[in-house]
């Protein structure tokens, strides 16, 4: 079998694992070994150590150029607008503490029968009930 089609055939198998493999990155080595492919088909003459830099420069190329572009025009956008949109109710939800809250260290509370990380600017005890102020990510801020 010819190298030229060694490489198309590699580059193919790679470009179908990105269905299977999570991150978006795969695909551009199936790229640089289509690339690589063309190159030896056109080149016959290209040794092992020219196809083997073909192939990396070519990966590279194509995930430093293609990945950010894909990925914005594949990838969902998050709108972050602040306030009671991005709350998701948990802001003036009465929650228990699980798990004793000791500034500057975090506790934990429960709220819709999940335990979630909580901070507090004064110390509140385990089975006392306290109020979401705000939430940063996963973690509550209660009084």
């Amino acid at each position: 079998m010819d190298i030229a089609v060694v490489w198309l055939i590699a580059g193919l198998a790679l470009m179908l694992a990105e269905l299977f493999v999570p991150g978006f990155v795969i695909l551009f080595f199936g790229l640089g070994g289509l690339v690589t492919g063309v190159a030896v088909w056109l080149f016959p003459g290209m040794g092992a150590a020219a196809q083997g830099l073909c192939f990396a420069v070519s990966s590279v190329l194509t995930l430093a150029l293609g990945r950010r572009y894909c990925r914005n025009l594949l990838g969902g956008r998050e709108e972050r607008t602040g306030g009671a949109a991005y709350d998701d109710g948990f802001v003036g939800a009465t929650v228990v503490v699980a798990e004793a809250i000791r500034p500057p260290l975090p506790g934990r509370v429960l709220l819709n029968g999940a335990e979630w990380p909580a901070e507090a600017a004064r110390p509140i005890e385990k089975g006392a009930t306290a109020r979401v102020v705000a939430r940063d990510n996963i973690t509550l801020k209660v009084e």
